[in-house]
């Protein structure tokens, strides 16, 4: 019989004073099993590489990211996974780009750099125009340009306004920063889910490339929103019948500023473009990939890990997030590999649509554990599915609802575990802790009572599912990589991701074999009925 330390957690809270909490069993022979794995025989680094220097990156819809769902199918089946297979979910159109040069040609010669935003069209061909700069902010605005936009390029934006650059490109977490996390603020239960000027933005920006279009400019430009000379180009008009029909281009605000300073001066100033984009409308569906270890009996509860394995395309998705797909993977390759025999079924998935407002997971939640109604307002219409979706009652458990223990979501770049958020749910903290004391020296002993979002535990959440998001060390995921050109292998630390591996298959390991579900929240409800309105 296997030796198993008991790690005892004792937490005392305010509402039930000098309670203690019964021992949690921490099976150490395991978790070395794990750890042997993890660091002799690691292939996260394989894995990823895969991903990113071999497919690249993988918008959802594009073929690159119907390639990395296959290509992770087989994987895991190669591993000894079960049931590995592919779920698909409505998107919208595939998209890639394959070619953006832009010059400016007076009053100078120059190399600008600039990529278009996603799902806008190409040039069909070498195009150029006189730049023109426009401030529009509401459709009131058309009116002081109709007509003076015909073969214009078009500057949408205002310049950057200059400022003192910070040093704080690369960081890790310290004790500081770490104790700053455990504060917990109590959320406003009736606050609003605080999407109304995002509706409204998305609506605007609709009429405002149709009137582009309508007056004939040549392609519109906006300035990207990192700097040294980073790009991000991400865009949300992906639907069939809806994309936009004039070349979006997104420039580094160091190239676009200074083509604002030679408008200032009263410079004639023109740009020379070619854009090269392809759609994909022979499939509008994306796919999640899933894969389990089977748990014991007939039929078993669950536990779930995951991570999203679509990208924005400015890049190769490494560390957003083909970092976390391939820490989820490489803890299903070490669990299978030491041959668990869980007592519940440990179900892994990688899902797409994540960058677009949570298209895979959402549908995976809906369609095995719970559904909530979908607004039927009409400025709803076209949004991404979880803008209505976390405003309308009531929640409708399905039988698995029942069945789920815990998820666990990995997404924050390639920097190692440093914890976990408990997602305001104070029973859990106890456990956390004890799963994680084998692996302090490692850095991982933080566990917080609050919440983190934008990423794929929070469906599981909205459905009242514990879903859980592991704290990392930020690195430069957020100073330089997120959603930029750069975020590439070479960013990427391969020590960082085998310590995420191993705590990740132990959290799993552990969670599958408890004698009781893991403890959960009750069942979310409307705070405020009478609200009718989520704005």
């Amino acid at each position: 019989m296997r030796a198993i330390t008991r790690i005892i957690a004792v937490s005392i809270f305010c509402f039930t004073p000098f309670t203690a909490f019964a021992e949690e069993e921490v099976d150490l022979e395991i978790v070395n099993r794990i750890f042997d794995q993890g660091i002799n025989h690691s292939e996260v680094m394989d894995t990823l590489q895969h991903l990113t220097d071999v497919i690249g990156p993988r918008l959802t819809g594009s073929p690159q990211m119907k390639q990395s769902n296959d290509w992770t199918r087989d994987k895991f089946a190669e591993w000894g996974l079960e049931n590995a297979h592919l779920e698909d979910f409505e998107f919208g159109r595939g998209w890639t780009f394959s070619k953006s040069v832009v010059r400016m040609t007076s009053p100078r010669v120059a190399q600008l750099y600039a990529l278009p935003m996603g799902w806008t069209p190409g040039t069909d061909g070498v195009v150029s125009g006189e730049v023109i700069h426009v401030t529009i902010d509401d459709e009131e605005d058309f009116e002081d340009y109709r007509g003076k936009l015909s073969g214009k390029i078009v500057l949408l934006d205002k310049a950057r306004e200059r400022r003192e650059p910070s040093n704080n490109i690369f960081t890790r977490r310290d004790e500081k920063s770490l104790a700053n996390t455990k504060e917990y603020d109590i959320p406003n239960a009736r606050g609003s889910g605080g999407f109304g000027n995002f509706k409204k933005l998305f609506a605007f920006t609709q009429d405002l490339y149709k009137f582009l279009k309508e007056e004939g400019a040549v392609a519109a430009i906006k300035i990207s929103p990192r700097e040294a000379a980073l790009i991000e180009a991400s865009f949300y008009i992906y639907e069939v019948g809806k994309t936009v029909e004039i070349p979006v281009l997104s420039m580094t605000s160091e190239d676009y500023d200074r083509t604002m300073r030679l408008l200032d001066l009263d410079n004639t100033v023109t740009l020379e473009l070619e854009v090269e984009a392809q759609y994909y409308d022979d499939d509008t569906k994306g796919y999640n990939t899933i894969a389990e270890i089977p748990g014991q009996g007939r039929n078993p509860e669950i536990v779930m890990a995951g991570a999203h394995l679509d990208s924005w395309f400015v890049g190769d998705g490494a560390v957003d997030n083909g970092a976390g797909s391939a820490v989820v993977m490489e803890a299903a390759r070490i669990l299978s590999a030491i041959g668990i025999k869980p007592k519940r079924t440990i179900r892994f998935g990688l899902w797409s649509g994540e960058e677009q407002g949570f298209y895979g997971s959402l549908d995976y939640v809906t369609r095995h554990f719970a559904e909530r109604p979908l607004s039927e307002k009409e400025e709803d219409q076209g949004l991404p599915r979880f803008f209505s979706f976390t405003s309308q009652w009531p929640i409708q458990p399905k039988p698995a609802h029942e069945k789920l223990s815990v998820y666990f979501n990995l997404d924050n770049g390639s920097g190692k575990i440093r914890g976990i958020y408990g997602e305001g749910n104070p029973a859990l903290q106890p456990i956390f802790k004890s799963w994680l004391k084998p692996f302090h020296d490692l850095g991982a002993e933080t566990v917080v009572l609050g919440n983190t979002g934008g990423t794929d535990h929070q469906p599981f959440q909205w459905i009242g599912l514990p879903g859980f998001q592991f704290i990392q060390d930020p690195l430069d995921y957020g100073s330089r990589l997120h959603h930029s050109q750069i975020d590439t292998l070479s960013h990427v630390y391969e020590k960082d991701l085998q310590q995420a591996a191993i705590i990740m298959a132990s959290f799993l390991y552990h969670a599958a074999m408890r004698d009781e579900r893991m403890p959960r929240m009750p069942l979310p409800t409307d705070l405020d009925p009478d609200n009718g309105d989520d704005e």
